[in-house]
């Protein structure tokens, strides 16, 4: 019996991740300079830690409330009006999910029906091709350039807007270029989808991690916007919390009853004793985010430099989260053949522009969540490796 015809041919044609390809490859490589994973190389603040510890002891471990408990939810309402404007009743507007990848796939699934088109950026993270490739909805690219910091123009998202667009999705600050948008930017992407009625997904899973000198501004917070964005947001990248699986869906009561019954069909809740450790994380000392983002600053100089030093690759600096896109389009070779041969002959790996569309080709993401130590020695692996090409 061919098993794989009969099965849905949206999950078996959605493509996979090419992030993974080379994580998966180099995890059991030794002597390799791990730049390729997204993960903050940083260990859970202690406080986090303990909460999660006494909730385990304590017997928190049995089923909680479908959209999260009520105690995170108004933690997280606080949070969010506090620091990104935007008001929404914990009550029935914030839906506790499994990490931020939990809090897109169930807004999407509200949000679309088959042939909807949503756009995207590209370079684009490619969870949201999955997603949509098993949503049966069209992804609509718009490209980020270099030479505009990787924001997506408002000029080019009205370009690609047609009778069957749905959705918008902004991922700012960007995976993979380290893009931030532009205040102007993303008022004038409001303006848009203001005036043709689309809704608005925000991922904003790296909104703490600000480099430069923008700031971060989430758009549901803009006049007319309330209803029409469902933003997301994750604990994964801010408290180096990827494996806890903590992540927020936030937009008005009609949208979230959507996104719950979603969330409820596909993972019941998240972990319980995640949850109390997120309340810590919202509630407790936030030094250690700042002291993360220092960290970050420091590293992504140490990174961009050294590869601009090169004379081969150049690379502007990223604004926010922690990704150099790399620009090696000078060395005439495709980005997959430049990461494997780099991997194999220098002993670093990163990943592929091309694996995140392409207009990804030409580029190389380097994630420099990883010890000022190893990037210099990077940096030099990459500089020797480099001048044999």
């Amino acid at each position: 019996m061919d098993i794989k015809s009969k099965l849905n041919m949206n999950v078996i044609n959605a493509p996979m991740s090419g992030i993974r390809k080379i994580s998966d490859m180099v995890m059991q490589m030794k002597d390799v300079i791990r730049m390729d994973l997204g993960e903050p190389d940083f260990d859970v603040p202690e406080h986090i830690k303990e909460a999660a510890i006494y909730a385990i002891k304590s017997g928190f471990s049995h089923y909680t409330p479908g959209p999260g408990i009520l105690e995170l939810r108004k933690a997280a309402a606080s949070r969010f009006k506090n620091d990104n404007g935007l008001d929404y009743d914990p009550e029935t507007e914030i839906t506790v999910t499994q990490g931020g990848v939990g809090a897109i796939y169930s807004a999407l699934q509200t949000l679309v029906n088959p042939g909807d088109e949503v756009i995207v950026s590209d370079p684009v993270w490619p969870v949201y091709l999955g997603i949509l490739g098993i949503l049966e909805a069209k992804p609509v690219l718009v490209t980020l350039k270099e030479k505009d910091g990787f924001n997506m123009l408002p000029e080019e998202v009205s370009r690609k807007i047609t009778s069957k667009t749905k959705c918008i999705v902004i991922n700012s600050p960007n995976n993979p270029t380290g893009g931030v948008m532009t205040e102007e930017n993303i008022k004038a992407v409001a303006k848009i989808a203001r005036e043709k009625g689309i809704f608005v997904l925000s991922d904003e899973s790296y909104e703490k991690l600000i480099l430069g000198g923008r700031k971060h501004l989430s758009i549901g917070s803009l006049p007319g916007m309330r209803d029409l964005t469902v933003t997301q947001f994750t604990l994964s990248k801010t408290y180096a919390m990827t494996g806890w699986r903590i992540g927020f869906a936030v937009a008005n009561k009609e949208l979230s009853a959507g996104i719950r019954k979603v969330s409820l069909y596909t993972i019941t809740h998240a972990n319980s004793v995640a949850q109390k450790a997120a309340v810590a994380a919202i509630n407790g000392p936030q030094d250690c985010v700042a002291k993360m983002v220092q960290a970050f600053k420091e590293r992504s100089k140490i990174l961009v430099d050294g590869l601009n030093a090169t004379g081969k690759i150049t690379c502007i600096q990223p604004e926010g989260a922690f990704y150099a896109f790399a620009n090696i389009s000078g060395l005439k070779m495709k980005s997959e053949e430049f990461v494997l041969r780099m991997i194999k002959e220098a002993g670093v790996s990163a990943v592929n522009g091309s694996a995140f569309g392409e207009s990804g080709e030409g580029f190389v993401r380097f994630c420099f969540a990883n010890s000022h130590e190893n990037i210099r020695e990077a940096v030099k692996r990459i500089s020797a490796f480099t001048a044999k090409l």
